[in-house]
Formats: C-alpha cells, structure tokens, sequence
C-alpha cells in the first residue's frame, strides 16, 4: 500500500467533507426507550467533483490518478478544499499542550505567548498525528496562548503533548470509494466525482 502524491491539478469545484459516527442505537420492545452507544470510531467521508475540462491532456493525468490508486489498495492525502485554513486567528507553530486520551472530546493546543487572544472557531480543522480534527465550538486562547479545543470528532487514537497540530491545509489520509470514470467528448472532458473514505 503507497500514498500516492495528490496531483497539482486536482482543484475541486465542490467538496463535501462529511463525518461518520460509529454508533448503535437500540429501541426497547416494551416501552419505546432508546440507547444509543457511540463507538468511538469516526471517520471522514470526502465527495470532491473536478469540472469539465475543454483539453483531453485534463482526462489523462484523471485516469491516471484514478488508476494509481488501485481501488482502494493506496491512498492520498487530502484536506478540505474549501477550507484550507481556520476561519478563527490562531497560526504559527503549534502544539499540544497536553496528552489526549482516546475517546476524549477536546485537545489543549499551545502557540506561545504570541499566541494570547487568537481564536479557533466552530467547523475548523486541524490535523494532529495523522488525525484530522474538526473544533466543535469556537474557543480562545488565554494569555500563555494556550486554548483547549472541543472537537468534534472523538480521538481515535490516544496523543501525546508536543505533538504538532498543522493548522495549514491539515490532511488525513483517504481511500477511494467510488469514482465516475473520466468520459470525454469529441472536444472536452466532462465533470469528474469522487468519493473517498478516511484510512483507518
């Protein structure tokens, strides 16, 4: 299994970045009651469409990409197309201030003084230990800079303090699910969709 380099021309026209929560939910036969069990397994489900291209050389460098990936056998690195960086103020190098347990629904990122006062909001993504994190609520750093972060999306994995947090286009690693092929006309290349899956 490769990761494949995602080529330069794979510039979306839509994405939509979508989470999947593991859970189970049970109905009582008696009283109606529900529990629902969350699993603690969420992934990213991304669909991308590329659009029509009036150059034929556009559907080759597609079929290729589609083909490298071989199914589902390789994967690339991808980040939210529309979003590449956070809405709120927050930049520089940063890092976790603290470990994070697996399951855990919050991480505690540090920028330094020079940090104090900037802002993450709601629906941004960062990306720590190869995990794309989406901040549930927007939040502020204190005066040593450093803010602790509600995600969205439970850990999957436990992390470490100092481990680094990329705020610029913070990538996970995808698998393809479903692609529409490249179809060409006599002079153009029509839209092209995709559906990826996170790796886990």
């Amino acid at each position: 299994m490769s990761l494949i380099t995602l080529p330069a021309g794979f510039r979306p026209v839509t994405c939509f970045p979508t989470l999947y929560v593991v859970q189970r939910v049970n109905s009582s036969p008696y009283g109606g009651s529900e529990q629902a069990v969350d699993l603690l397994n969420d992934r990213w489900l991304m669909t991308c469409e590329l659009p029509p291209s009036p150059r034929h050389a556009e559907g080759a460098w597609r079929e290729a990409f589609i083909n490298n990936l071989r199914g589902q056998s390789n994967t690339v690195a991808l980040w939210h197309f529309t979003r590449p960086a956070p809405r709120g103020t927050m930049r520089g190098t940063l890092t976790l201030n603290a470990s994070a347990a697996q399951g855990a629904s919050s991480v505690v990122v540090t920028g330094g003084a020079g940090q104090a006062g900037t802002t993450l909001l709601a629906g941004d993504l960062l990306g720590v230990s190869s995990l794309l994190l989406q901040v549930g609520a927007d939040c502020t750093a204190n005066g040593s800079g450093v803010v602790t972060v509600p995600i969205a999306n439970r850990l999957r994995t436990a992390l470490s303090s100092g481990a680094s947090v990329t705020w610029d286009k913070p990538t996970a690693e995808f698998r393809l699910a479903t692609h529409s092929g490249v179809h060409y006309g006599p002079r153009s290349v029509s839209a092209t969709s995709f559906d990826f899956v996170e790796k886990i």
